[in-house]
């Protein structure tokens, strides 16, 4: 029986090697071809995921919902939002983005990208929603 439904949570790989082999692994066992539901969540920045999983994600023919949940420091999803402007997705129907631990510094920048891809992605028929959580530093005082 084929996997349609895959929900994928990892954080012990290499940064680099880590999502390649992921999903090399992935489509050498054709897992691509029938997929309808994806849940992605890593402990990588998007930029160590663009390489691996663009190439993979437009390999998936059949997938309707997306979920990914990622950490930034600048975190790529300008590469993903555009690939998917210049190469829209056959069968995809909802998006979610939610990415965690943004600097204060880059959160601008991210809000401006994704307010600039959402709205055309949607018009093209995607439903997309994306989450920017900005990183909180916690501090705590010790008394001597």
């Amino acid at each position: 029986m084929p996997i349609t439904r895959l929900e994928y949570i990892i954080s012990d790989f290499d940064e680099e090697e880590g999502p390649a082999v992921i999903f090399d692994h992935l489509l050498s066992c054709n897992t691509n071809d029938h997929l309808v539901t994806f849940h992605l969540e890593g402990m990588w920045p998007m930029q160590f995921l663009s390489s691996t999983f663009i190439p993979f994600f437009q390999a998936c023919k059949k997938l309707k919902c997306l979920k990914l949940f990622i950490i930034s420091p600048t975190s790529g999803i300008d590469l993903l939002l555009k690939s998917w402007q210049e190469n829209p997705p056959e069968s995809l129907e909802k998006v979610i983005i939610d990415v965690s631990k943004i600097d204060k510094d880059d959160y601008p920048i991210l809000m401006n990208l994704t307010k600039e891809y959402v709205p055309l992605l949607e018009l093209a028929g995607l439903n997309v929603r994306v989450k920017l959580h900005v990183r909180r530093i916690s501090y705590m005082l010790e008394e001597s």
